[in-house]
């Protein structure tokens, strides 16, 4: 197959679609609407700009457009695929091609479906795709709330590398030794970081010891760092920037318990990784989280927001240390079972090809 994905060169998923059809023989052109690193297949800028700004990119949107539209012509490919149905989808729409495939993967639905005018774009991109692909049961809620056809959505996320994110055995969580926590998620506003260095806040006045890593970065670094120091907890909480993605299997295996305080989201990948691994989960209770996780069961969830309910649940985990034996096995379990990387990309080359012929 000759297939042509189209997202910004900023994507971090895009990655790892890329690889996996280029591995699997197949020829693969990336169109990139903004620069971005270098990838393994040809990729194609049709930005504009040496470098890409959130505030001034938008409004380039329309000639890039134009630009992806010529070169998707010109390339031919048995078929299209868009990550992110704002501006990758609106582009395949603009292109005119069949067939193709939009991936919804969170805010780009979720933010996109309160304006008016975007809920009637989302509504005919979603129309105009031959096969819809959320993450997420609640993006395709969200699909399904604008009209579009059940038989069109496809419901499965881009997956981990479950073998190379193994089961680690660790020491049975007990208050006489420090609680290893650590939270992978950019640093950005969506995912609330300033909520858990709250929280962390509440841990300490209640005499529980605990390191805390936070993993990667992000506009929010310097305010974060001026907040776990407003609150006395350099001593206890490391910022150890971006890690790469091999190498986070073994920053994840030092750790016992797993964080994130997002205010929305898709099928979290980091989510995904640290429940494989064997980290136990205390998250946001999203509809993206309990999707995977029931509270007191195989995780615990939060209040979204609330630093006294995040400590509260972190303080419950301390005095019920048989709870992450218990689930820590069966979380991994259902990740293998439905995000496993390789099961799912063969899933999407099955997509691909029923498409295709299709078409024909």
């Amino acid at each position: 197959m000759r297939i042509c994905y189209i997202a910004l060169g900023t994507f971090t998923h895009i990655g790892p679609y890329l690889d996996y059809f280029h591995k699997a023989g197949h020829e693969v052109h990336f169109v990139s609407l903004s620069p971005g690193p270098q990838r393994s297949v040809p990729t194609y800028n049709v930005g504009l700009g040496k470098k890409y700004s959130e505030r001034e990119g938008k409004w380039k949107y329309p000639l890039s457009m134009l630009r992806a539209r010529r070169l998707i012509k010109k390339l031919d490919p048995d078929i299209v695929h868009a990550h992110y149905a704002t501006s990758s989808g609106l582009t395949a729409l603009a292109c005119g091609f069949h067939p193709v495939v939009v991936t919804v993967h969170g805010s780009d639905l979720t933010v996109g479906i309160k304006s008016r005018i975007w809920r009637s774009l989302l509504r005919k991109i979603f129309e105009y795709s031959d096969c819809v692909n959320t993450v997420s049961e609640d993006l395709q809620r969200m699909v399904l709330s604008l009209g579009i056809g059940p038989d069109k959505i496809e419901t499965f996320t881009l997956g981990i590398d479950t073998e190379k994110f193994a089961f680690v055995e660790r020491p049975k969580i007990e208050q006489s030794r420090v609680l290893r926590l650590v939270c992978t998620r950019r640093l950005e506003p969506v995912f609330d970081h300033r909520t858990i260095v709250q929280a962390l806040a509440l841990l300490k006045k209640n005499g529980i010891r605990f390191d805390m890593s936070f993993v990667g970065d992000g506009s929010m670094l310097d305010e974060l760092k001026r907040q776990v120091e407003d609150a006395g907890l350099d001593d206890r909480v490391s910022f150890m920037g971006r890690v790469h993605n091999d190498s986070l299997p073994e920053v994840l295996g030092r750790h016992d318990v797993y964080l994130s305080a997002s205010l929305w989201d898709g099928t979290s990948l980091s989510l995904l990784e640290a429940m494989a691994v064997g980290l136990f989960p205390v998250v946001s209770d999203i509809k993206a989280n309990s999707a995977w996780l029931r509270h007191n069961v195989d995780g615990l969830l939060h209040k979204v927001g609330d630093a006294d309910d995040l400590a509260t649940n972190i303080l419950r985990l301390c005095n019920r240390p048989q709870l992450p034996a218990a689930a820590t096995e069966a979380n991994r379990k259902r990740v293998v079972e439905s995000g496993d990387r390789k099961t799912n990309m063969k899933h999407l080359e099955r997509i691909y090809e029923g498409l295709i012929q299709r078409q024909r």
